[in-house]
């Protein structure tokens, strides 16, 4: 029975299509999907594309592998929240490594973070990930809320940056500006004609200073660490 009527239809309901030889299955036009949307800049994906890069003569032939366009971004979604891991250990380590894992999947994927918000994270994948990262939780007197808060800041950290780079790079094949140099020669006459105004005093100091960059004062990593101490300060340790 299909279950793809409503707006917010779930593919996990039904098992995929058979194959059809070796042309057709779940698992090839969902690598293919993941291809397209590397591929792209904004991760734009179209079931023609899609069906073009499996070798399918049309795009409804895919329907019966992922039952909609909603049901194909599911099943993406999903194999990227498989490649994040969540490591054994305590509370820290457990979401210290769920954070770098997301974004170096990010990294690769910077489509997931935009299309993670779409759609439920009710995959295999993505509860699997969420079972791993809550159960360290479990040894704090924490409410089911709190709890799944602590899993949701690191990720919301991971999604926020992963939005940032999909946008910075639409921005870069937009404009034309591939490296940062490019970008900082861009800017150079609008920054100097506001320093010469002196309309903007603290931040032309801040611009004007060749160590503003160094070192990197947000990098990815070091937010994440001042979220885990936000973290550490609300713990306490459940009773026995």
């Amino acid at each position: 029975m299909r279950h793809y009527d409503g707006a917010m239809s779930l593919v996990w309901f039904d098992e995929p299509a058979a194959p059809r030889g070796e042309q057709l299955s779940r698992e090839r036009i969902v690598a293919a999907a993941i291809a397209l949307a590397d591929a792209d800049v904004r991760g734009e994906v179209t079931m023609r594309a899609v069906a073009a890069r499996v070798g399918s003569s049309t795009p409804m032939s895919l329907y019966r592998y992922v039952g909609s366009k909603d049901g194909l971004t599911d099943l993406m979604v999903d194999e990227v929240y498989g490649e994040i891991v969540v490591p054994a250990g305590d509370w820290r380590t457990g979401l210290r490594g769920l954070g770098l894992s997301g974004w170096e999947a990010v990294q690769r994927h910077p489509w997931f973070a935009r299309l993670a918000f779409s759609r439920p994270p009710l995959g295999p994948h993505a509860l699997a990930l969420y079972d791993a990262a809550l159960a360290p939780l479990e040894a704090f007197d924490l409410g089911a809320a709190e709890r799944m808060g602590a899993v949701n800041t690191v990720l919301g950290h991971v999604f926020g940056s992963g939005l940032a780079l999909l946008e910075e790079r639409a921005m870069r094949e937009r404009a034309g500006l591939p490296t940062d140099e490019d970008l900082t020669d861009a800017v150079r006459p609008y920054l100097q004609r506001i320093t010469e105004e002196g309309r903007y005093p603290h931040f032309i100091r801040w611009a004007n200073d060749p160590a503003r960059l160094d070192p990197a004062p947000q990098s990815f990593e070091r937010i994440l660490e001042w979220l885990l101490d936000g973290i550490e300060a609300t713990l306490v340790t459940a009773p026995e």
